[in-house]
C-alpha cells in the first residue's frame, strides 16, 4: 500500500515525496559540480553515449562552463628553460587566491615520471598544509597524441555548422546557443585523470569515475567528492602546467604530518571533445608515488578554537570548532547539528522549517570582501530509535518517511588568505534567502602563537 503523509494539509503521494527529494539532491550536486570538472566530464560521457549528434543538453550545461572557465583560471608566468617549465603560478580554488608565498613552501620532487613514447607526465613539486595538498606537473606531449587529442582544433567543425538544425536534431535557437558558446573555441588544454579505471563495454571506452575524487593515501583509498579539483595551463604548443588539488582533512589524514599519495591509471585527454569525434583517452603506463609533507607549513600555521558564540538558526546550532590559519590559507572547521529532523524538512521546500544549503560571505576587517569556499566533509543522521547512518555529504540518504530525528554535519570553510589581514567576519544565509540569518568575527591577530 503507497505510503501518504500530511503536510500543510496536502495529501503527499510517495512518488511527489521522491521527486522533491530528488529536486534536493539535484540542487546539492549541482553546488558540488562546480565545484569540479563534473559538469564538462559528465557533458562528455552522455554526448559520446548518445553518439555526438544531440546537443540539446548544452543548452543548459554550456552556462555552468562557461563559469567553470572563470572559476578554474590558472594564471602564470611562465618559461621553458632546457625541458624544464619554471615559473611563479597565480593558482586560485574556485575564486580563492593562494597566498603569494606558494613557492616558499614549494617541495621539489625528483624522478616521479611516466610516459607513453614522446608524450610525458613529470610530477615536479608539492605544497601542503592543514587543508590543501597540490601537485604541481609538467606534461609534454608528442605530435603524435596532440593529433589524436585534436588540440588546436576547432570545438565545432564546419560539418557542424554547414548542418542544419533539423538533422542535427535540435532547434535553431539550440543551435545558436551551441555556436555563440563554442564557434570560435579551440580545444587548447588537457584534463589527467588519476586512479579512475578505464571501462570497455558495449557503449565504448570511458573513465570509470568523472573526476579524481578517489585518492590513495598510504595505501587506503579514499572518496572525497567534491573536494578536487585541476588546472592545466598551456606553455607551448606540446608543453602544460598542470596543478592537481586535494582539500584534505583529518578524516583522510588524522594526525599525520606526512603521508604517501599513489596516483594509479593515468589517462591524458583533452578539455573538450569536438563535435562528432569519439573521446580521446590516452593511458600512460606506471603510477606515481610521491611523499608530502606539512612540516614547512605548519611552522607558520597557528591553529586555535575561538571563544565566540554558536551560530543559531530556528533548530540549528553551529560550533566553531577550529581555526587554521596557515601560510596559504585560513581554514575554519564548524560542527552542525540540527534537531527535529524529518524527511519534510529536508525535502520539502515548501515546508516552513525547510533545510535550506548554506552559503556564506567574509570580509576583512575594512569590510572588503574574501573569496570562500565551503565543503561539506560529514553528516550522520541519528533516527528517533537511535539508529544512525551515514549518508553521502549533501546527500539525503533516503526516501522513507521519518522525524524527530537529529543530523550532525561537518563543514569547513576555505576563506582568501590576505596579507597582514587581522580579522575575518563570515556572514551566513541559506541559498533561498538573501538576508544573512547570523555571522561570527574570527580575530586572527589576538590568537597568534
Amino acid at each position: 500500500m503507497e505510503n501518504n503523509f500530511l503536510n500543510n494539509d496536502i495529501k503527499i503521494s510517495k512518488e511527489n515525496i521522491k521527486n522533491k527529494v530528488k529536486e534536493k539532491i539535484a540542487a546539492t550536486a549541482y553546488k558540488e559540480e562546480m565545484n569540479g570538472k563534473l559538469n564538462k566530464k559528465a557533458r562528455k560521457k552522455v554526448n559520446k553515449k548518445e553518439n555526438n549528434n544531440n546537443l540539446k543538453l548544452r543548452k543548459v550545461l554550456t552556462i555552468a562552463a562557461s563559469l567553470m572557465i572563470v572559476l578554474f583560471c590558472s594564471i602564470g608566468v611562465y618559461a621553458v628553460i632546457g625541458e624544464k617549465i619554471t615559473g611563479k603560478p597565480v593558482i586560485e580554488w574556485l575564486g580563492i587566491k593562494f597566498s603569494d608565498d606558494y613557492n616558499k613552501y614549494r617541495k621539489e620532487v625528483v624522478g616521479e615520471e611516466l610516459s607513453n613514447k614522446e608524450t610525458s607526465i613529470n610530477l615536479t613539486g608539492t605544497v601542503c598544509d592543514e587543508g590543501f595538498t597540490i601537485l604541481e606537473f609538467d606534461v609534454t606531449i608528442s605530435d603524435e597524441d596532440k593529433e589524436k587529442l585534436k588540440l588546436g582544433e576547432k570545438i565545432l567543425t564546419d560539418e557542424y555548422m554547414n548542418t542544419s538544425p533539423e538533422t542535427l536534431g535540435i532547434s535553431e535557437e539550440d543551435k545558436q546557443d551551441v555556436i555563440k558558446e563554442y564557434g570560435d573555441k579551440t580545444i587548447d588544454s588537457i584534463y589527467l585523470s588519476f586512479n579512475n579505471k578505464l571501462i570497455t563495454d558495449e557503449t565504448g571506452t570511458y573513465l570509470e569515475g568523472l573526476n579524481n575524487f578517489k585518492i590513495i593515501i598510504d595505501g587506503k583509498e579514499y572518496w572525497i567528492r567534491p573536494r578536487s579539483a585541476q588546472t592545466a595551463t598551456k606553455i607551448s604548443d606540446n608543453k602544460y602546467k598542470v596543478y592537481q588539488l586535494y582539500f584534505l582533512t583529518d578524516k583522510e589524514l588524522g594526525n599525520k604530518k606526512e603521508f604517501n599519495i599513489t596516483l594509479n591509471d593515468v589517462v591524458l585527454e583533452a578539455e573538450n571533445t569536438q563535435y562528432g569525434s569519439e573521446e580521446v583517452l590516452i593511458p600512460i603506463e606506471g603510477e606515481f608515488n610521491v611523499s608530502v609533507s606539512k612540516e614547512q607549513t605548519l611552522k607558520d600555521t597557528n591553529i586555535f578554537s575561538p571563544e565566540i558564540k554558536d551560530i543559531k538558526h530556528g533548530d540549528l546550532t553551529g560550533k566553531i570548532d577550529k581555526v587554521i590559519d596557515t601560510p596559504l590559507q585560513t581554514i575554519i572547521k564548524i560542527s552542525y547539528n540540527y534537531k527535529d529532523v524529518s524527511l519534510n524538512k529536508l525535502s520539502q521546500s515548501w515546508n516552513k522549517d525547510f533545510i535550506d544549503i548554506l552559503e556564506y560571505n567574509a570580509y576583512d576587517e575594512n569590510g572588503e570582501s574574501l573569496g570562500i569556499l565551503s565543503y561539506e566533509t560529514e553528516r550522520k543522521i541519528t533516527y528517533a530509535n537511535g539508529k544512525e547512518e551515514e549518508w553521502a555529504v549533501g546527500d539525503i540518504g533516503t526516501f522513507i518517511n521519518f522525524t524527530n530525528a537529529k543530523m550532525d554535519i561537518t563543514e569547513y570553510l576555505i576563506i582568501e588568505k590576505k596579507q597582514n589581514n587581522s580579522k575575518i567576519k563570515v556572514e551566513i544565509k541559506e541559498q533561498s534567502d538573501k538576508k544573512p540569518f547570523d555571522n561570527f568575527e574570527i580575530d586572527l591577530k589576538s590568537e597568534e602563537k
